[in-house]
């Protein structure tokens, strides 16, 4: 069904009104209904999404699955969900905030205003006042790199058209949060485990080894997703650890009762986070507002991983949107 959907414009595909008038859930219980697969199409759902399957769209779904390549490779569900050769194969050592410092090092941090969240954006004649608390810009042209939810935060003027706003009111985020339990050592690795699980119940249902390759000591990392994230977000942080480690103790053996210290990050409750990893589209959002995820208004200009033609809901597909909105400012230069 994915491969059939044009990434940048799956609403035009003939049957995208079906599609998109009935959640993943129930197209679940109707093409995969033995509990095998329904665990195992949820569990991977909930890893990629961060939500519950009852909550998105199929089409929105079959749209991201689709948008799992480039020009010439159509996307897979597997490529989404794979370790070895998929999406979730690679990471940064040092941590993924060294593409921002880098990213700024290369602009100069004289050129970079910290600490001024963008309160709103006034068109004035012909250029655009971005706008603090305490201090303003003018720029001829505006990029609004955020999700839709936290980018209709921000106060326009004039008002956007009512289908990008409305738009931006039907994409919630995903719940999402990660547990890093660390340790003197890695030690599942002296049993020739390698940290992966995927479980039914628990706070933490899915687990990958975070640890440094020298071994020098161990970082168990667990996502928590969609309805479990919702439920912690209401308990203190002292109440979760428990929870995580007696899931740790089952998985991996009491040794992992002996976490030296944790951090427990809740995008949830970040302010200009809100969720993650990604804005999804519930049932009838697609078909009636998607064109207006990518459209410009005037030299306002709109990116962000949801809006990318390619990997969406990943820092690729981030950086492919701001590549399109670049194009379209120096076409206008």
């Amino acid at each position: 069904m994915a491969t059939k959907l044009d990434v940048d414009a799956p609403w035009n595909h003939s049957q995208s009104i079906d599609w998109d008038s009935e959640t993943v859930q129930s197209w679940l219980n109707r093409e995969a209904p033995h509990p095998d697969a329904q665990f195992l199409l949820t569990q991977g759902l909930q890893s990629v999404f961060s939500t519950e399957p009852r909550e998105q769209s199929l089409l929105y779904t079959l749209a991201y699955i689709a948008a799992a390549g480039n020009a010439t490779t159509r996307g897979t569900f597997e490529r989404l969900i794979d370790v070895a050769g998929g999406a979730q194969e690679q990471r940064i050592v040092g941590g993924t905030q060294l593409l921002a410092i880098r990213l700024a090092e290369r602009i100069g941090l004289s050129n970079i205003i910290f600490n001024a969240p963008v309160r709103n954006i006034e068109l004035k004649d012909e250029t655009y006042l971005v706008s603090s608390n305490n201090q303003s810009v003018i720029a001829k042209h505006v990029v609004v790199a955020m999700s839709p939810p936290l980018a209709s935060r921000i106060t326009y003027q004039p008002l956007l058209p009512a289908a990008r706003d409305h738009l931006t009111q039907r994409m919630p985020m995903g719940s999402i949060g990660k547990a890093f339990a660390a340790y003197a050592t890695p030690f599942w690795r002296e049993a020739g485990l390698n940290g992966q699980v995927v479980s039914d119940t628990g706070a933490v249902r899915i687990t990958f080894d975070s640890s440094p390759d020298d071994g020098s000591f161990g970082i168990m990392m667990g996502f928590i997703e969609a309805d479990e994230m919702r439920r912690l977000d209401r308990l203190p942080e002292r109440e979760i650890t428990e929870e995580i480690t007696k899931d740790l103790v089952r998985y991996f053996g009491p040794r992992a009762a002996n976490v030296q210290n944790w951090v427990i990050q809740r995008w949830d409750l970040e302010q200009f986070s809100r969720g993650g990893p990604v804005a999804y589209a519930p049932p009838g959002v697609l078909t009636a507002y998607g064109t207006s995820l990518k459209s410009p208004h005037g030299r306002l200009h709109f990116a962000g991983t949801e809006a990318s033609s390619f990997w969406v809901g990943f820092m690729d597909g981030a950086i492919r949107s701001g590549e399109r909105v670049a194009t379209e400012i120096l076409m206008d230069l």
